[in-house]
């Protein structure tokens, strides 16, 4: 078997070297070999060069460019046909994406299988001159279609941070055999070859990027429809609601919703999936979806709550969750019922008047409203989050409801904001806020008005912070 030259020093000029500065030892490499040619042959391959370097830059598609590149190495190597092979990212396989000197055979290789696997995987380039005595050829296409393979050059095609992108191949010289000036100037070709598909790779990941953005203004707007309007939601008397939901990113896995029910009460919730982005908005269209419907049929929450848990489980990944607070408020009977799914506890805006319950406010008593955090044993009965165990069970919970009390709901986006110092916001920012307008608004402050307080307290304490999570913020009442 031959193998490059019998001599170590043709070897030496066989093999590539040094991946970092591929591009550049190439071309060196190249120019050192053609100055051992005669003058017309070598004016002739640089020319072949310039024109496939001026192909690189006319043509409009990667077939094209390689076609042209082929049709300067079969004239210049006087080789019999050349083809370039790839990797398929999809399936791991080298394949022959084009080849001249015959008609296109459709060639796909293992990892590391024949002569252009080998140097596909290994990245050194190789001369061989007795192709039927080498171990590493792959006589699979010569028996298929009839050919037979004698010599061979073969040189990786590679990207600059080193890794290969396939293999160039010339088959048959010709004058019987290649020497190490063929393999360098074909390695000339590879480089060439290697920039035409990096080119095209990139203008693939542009369009890429761009269906991307696409899908995701379509994929923010069909999940907006599945929120409530932003601000003031539109609910029978004596209800009253406000709600907002910020994705972190252009989709999120926040979702909240108020539903009248026929018997006069009223629904609402306020989901937070684990997570951001795609998957956490896949998931939270689930919960949107399943809740609406839950809800109308299941007036026991515990029930419902279950039943919720085991439809989630069977759709999301091990480890993917959402926390909940589902709670049916009842204006005829001044009630909550609620199940708190491992949610954060929310907090209650409270007219001071005729409310036994509620706290001082945190101005000493000099506002008609306060702002109260319920003791845990009123907001906290409920469960594990939903999806988080398949077999869970749940607790509902109830407690009463004055006519003008407001209850804010919140997601951790909103807890666990952070201004520009580090600081996080916290449930206590949360409660200052609204104490802050118990201080300055009327008894019978409007779910609008608290929810605009809100958002403006929080978005002054956030001012200049990037958005870590979805914020979503829920405020109801009646009367």
């Amino acid at each position: 078997m031959e193998h490059t030259t019998q001599q170590s020093s043709g070897r030496d000029e066989a093999v590539a070297s040094g991946r970092g500065e591929e591009v550049a030892s190439t071309a060196t490499h190249a120019t050192a070999a053609l100055r051992a040619l005669p003058v017309e042959v070598r004016l002739h391959r640089l020319e072949a060069l310039v024109a496939a370097s001026g192909a690189l830059n006319r043509a409009t598609g990667l077939d094209e460019t390689l076609r042209a590149i082929l049709d300067n190495v079969r004239e210049q190597l006087a080789c019999e046909r050349a083809t370039v092979f790839l990797h398929d990212l999809r399936t791991g396989k080298l394949h022959a994406r084009q080849m001249i000197g015959s008609e296109h055979i459709e060639i796909l290789l293992e990892r590391g299988v024949g002569i252009a696997g080998y140097v596909a995987e290994s990245g050194e380039s190789v001369l061989v001159n007795d192709v039927q005595r080498d171990p590493r050829f792959d006589r699979a296409t010569d028996l298929r279609t009839g050919f037979t393979t004698r010599t061979m050059l073969c040189v990786p095609l590679r990207h600059p941070e080193g890794a290969t992108l396939g293999s160039l191949q010339a088959i048959n010289s010709r004058a019987e055999k290649f020497d190490a000036a063929d393999l360098a100037y074909l390695e000339a070709f590879g480089a060439l070859a290697a920039v035409a598909v990096q080119r095209e790779q990139l203008a693939q990941e542009a369009f890429r990027a761009k269906l991307i953005s696409t899908e995701l203004e379509l994929a923010h707007a069909i999940q907006q429809r599945l929120l409530p309007p932003a601000g003031e939601i539109d609910l029978p008397a004596p209800y009253r609601a406000w709600g907002l939901s910020q994705p972190c990113f252009d989709v999120g896995g926040d979702a909240y919703d108020v539903v009248p029910l026929s018997d006069g009460s009223l629904a609402f919730w306020l989901a937070d999936v684990s997570g951001k982005g795609f998957g956490a908005a896949l998931l939270m269209t689930t919960l949107q979806t399943e809740l609406r419907a839950l809800v109308r049929e299941r007036p026991d929450l515990a029930a419902l709550a279950r039943e919720l848990n085991a439809r989630v489980s069977r759709v999301a990944p091990v480890g993917t969750y959402a926390t909940l607070f589902l709670g049916v408020v009842s204006a005829r009977e001044r009630s909550l019922r609620y199940v708190n799914a491992g949610h954060l506890l929310p907090v209650w805006w409270t007219p001071r008047g005729g409310d036994a319950r509620a706290e001082s406010a945190a101005n000493g008593g000099a506002s008609t409203a306060s702002v109260e955090r319920r003791a845990p044993n009123e907001c906290d009965a409920g469960g594990t989050p939903v999806g988080l165990l398949p077999e869970a069970t749940y607790e509902a919970g109830a407690c009463d409801f004055a006519a003008g009390a407001r209850l804010v709901v919140f997601s951790d986006g909103v807890t666990d904001a952070e201004n520009t110092a580090g600081a996080t916001y916290e449930c206590g920012g949360v409660s200052a806020s609204l104490a802050d307008a118990a201080r300055s608004s009327p008894a019978d402050a409007d779910p609008s008005s608290l929810g605009a307080r809100l958002v403006a307290d929080l978005d002054r304490f956030r001012a200049g912070a990037p958005a870590k999570d979805d914020t979503t913020l829920l405020v109801v009442g009646f009367g």
